[in-house]
């Protein structure tokens, strides 16, 4: 349901969250330990950047720091950074419109809002607790 760089926004961020969000933590360290590709890293931490939920820390002892209380940003505003929510709200056959004739709307409804909810409802610090889930 979401994006590939969605998914590796959620890492990156839950991942310097699991750390405290105030040590820097070196790109190289998250791409490795998050399975995500450098070049792919660096685009989406950027991003992250200019969004206001990281900051860059250059330097030595530079990398990447939360900007905001992990606890204060969910995963519905660090993935729509990425993608729009509203895309799955469509039609679940793609179509522009659902007509009255498709009997998946009513099943396909809830279960988007159920997913809003908790992209919503879920802050970043609840995510990995102590660095856990790797991709292994």
């Amino acid at each position: 349901m979401l994006s590939q760089t969605a998914l590796y926004s959620i890492r990156v961020m839950s991942y310097i969250a699991a750390f405290g969000g105030d040590k820097p933590v070196l790109a190289k360290t998250i791409g490795e330990e998050m399975d995500i590709p450098l070049n792919f890293l660096s685009k989406i931490a950027n991003r992250l950047v200019q969004a206001g939920l990281l900051n860059s820390v250059r330097g030595k002892n530079g990398g990447f720091v939360l900007a905001r209380d992990p606890r204060e940003v969910s995963l519905g505003e660090i993935v729509s950074l990425f993608m729009n929510l509203g895309d799955i709200q469509r039609c679940f056959l793609g179509l522009n419109r659902c007509t009255t004739g498709c009997n998946m709307h009513e099943k396909w409804a809830p279960i988007v809002d159920q997913f809003k909810a908790l992209m919503d409802g879920t802050t970043i610090d609840q995510v990995l607790k102590d660095g856990k889930c790797r991709n292994e």
